[in-house]
């Protein structure tokens, strides 16, 4: 028997020191991969501008007037209706009305049709289109910015590849996105190119460098109390795409005490309540919000979980105030306000009302956010087998989140194919432990 046995371990233990060597390669990749560890959210510093919701409103409120004021000394200068759109599109930022988005958007058109060839706001017109999801105004006005004459300097031509890639990524073209993106950095590696970068990678399966890319944007010395706290809010999203919810709730109170007073942040604060199991402390914390910034993103959320709670007097007395905003607001800017109206539709209203909206909005913007709205429409409307050919082509774009698995899983078991459906549960389980946790629908939020 010895005689048998003894050449045999030379073998294994070879193959013990490549199994070895192979785990610790596969270690430092990972390593590598996860790159270094979140920033302590004492250590993010801010640099400028206001710090906190109030002064941003005011300080918004104050360019505005003075671009409306110069713009009245001399009303066709392209220039000077430019500068009083930008100072409404902040605006617009900062309060979330559309009122401003739209004047803006009239703005831009007259500086854009009263300048000669290829003069004129080109980029702003880009950029407004690109905010109102309107993707074709948006490649013309990138055109005519393309054909000036002059050498445009590197934050501008960043600026420019940056708005190509959001065309491509919401056209659902993933690989000239990130060619685009790329281009930009070249010019300028700043916090806006990183940030489009971060939900490239995060939207296409890469959370690891979506939060490497967000990770860096933290540290950055030389950016303000407000988009900071906006970075935080984005780093909750890649936290609940992965099914962190110990790290959404860490970024999520970072950022509504890094810039006080965000509406946005602390209802991320909120949805974190319902999230740790406390419910009616979310409601109340919705509820304390809105009495001060009634938005209708904020009213849905408090809606919605107020209706799985059982509540469903109070939640449709919300949704209904909601709706009502959201019918307001389709009908002033119809593209920038359609996947808002569609997910109010189909999560607290009528999916029939949804479907049309949702099909308009796939076919201007087929990327995979989009065409799972739509697969949920037509799933919610009777058309399972349509809904599963739109899932697959949001998958075939390069789409890779949990939401898409899910919805994918749905799909299936309408359509009797179980197998399928479970190994759809699985993919978005591999990528969010937690996607199917009943306490996930709460996330209204940061959701994928």
């Amino acid at each position: 028997m010895s005689d048998k046995r003894g050449p045999k371990w030379p073998w294994i233990l070879l193959a013990a020191v490549f199994l070895i060597t192979a785990a610790s390669i596969a270690f430092d990749k990972y390593k590598a991969r996860q790159g270094p560890p979140d920033p302590l959210p004492s250590e993010i510093k801010p640099w400028f501008g206001p710090r906190n919701q109030l002064g941003l409103e005011q300080a918004a409120q104050v360019a505005v007037d003075g671009a409306r004021a110069r713009l009245a000394l001399n009303p066709e200068e392209w220039l000077r209706q430019e500068v009083l759109a930008r100072a409404l599109v902040r605006r617009f930022r900062a309060t979330g009305a559309y009122a401003d988005l739209a004047e803006a958007d009239g703005l831009l058109d007259k500086g854009m049709a009263g300048a000669p060839f290829p003069a004129g706001p080109s980029l702003s017109r880009a950029e407004v289109s690109v905010l109102a999801h309107r993707l074709d105004a948006a490649g013309k006005g990138l055109k005519r910015f393309f054909a000036q004459v002059g050498e445009p300097d590197d934050g501008e031509s960043a600026g420019a590849w940056s708005l190509k890639g959001d065309i491509a990524f919401q056209r659902g073209d993933v690989k000239a996105a990130r060619l685009a993106f790329s281009r930009a950095e070249e010019y300028d590696n700043n916090a806006a190119v990183a940030l489009r970068q971060s939900m490239l990678a995060l939207r296409t399966g890469d959370p690891d460098l979506a939060r490497r890319r967000i990770n860096a944007v933290l540290r950055a010395p030389k950016l303000s109390r407000y988009v900071k706290s906006q970075v935080g809010l984005q780093r909750v999203t890649i936290a609940y795409a992965t099914g962190d919810w110990k790290a959404a709730g860490t970024w999520a109170r970072f950022s509504e005490r890094f810039f006080p007073g965000s509406p946005l942040a602390m209802a991320h604060v909120a949805q974190q309540k319902a999230l740790e199991g406390d419910v009616a402390g979310a409601v109340r914390q919705y509820e304390a919000i809105l009495a001060k910034a009634p938005l209708p993103e904020i009213m849905d959320a408090l809606a919605f979980t107020l209706r799985l709670q059982g509540r469903g007097a109070e939640s449709r007395a919300w949704a209904e105030k909601a709706g009502a905003i959201w019918t307001e607001r389709y009908s002033v800017m119809p593209e920038a306000a359609a996947a808002h109206v569609v997910e109010h539709e189909l999560a607290l209203g009528d999916p029939a009302k949804a479907l049309p909206i949702a099909k308009a909005d796939a076919q201007a913007r087929p990327h995979g956010a989009s065409l799972i709205l739509l697969a949920r429409a037509q799933l919610l409307t009777g058309d399972a087998r349509g809904a599963l050919a739109t899932l697959e082509r949001a998958e075939k774009t390069g789409w890779r989140t949990a939401g898409l698995y899910l919805a994918m899983a749905d799909v299936q078991t309408v359509l009797g194919d179980t197998d399928a459906a479970e190994d759809a549960r699985e993919d978005a389980l591999d990528l969010n432990p937690k996607a199917t946790d009943p306490a996930a629908r709460y996330i209204w939020f940061g959701h994928d």
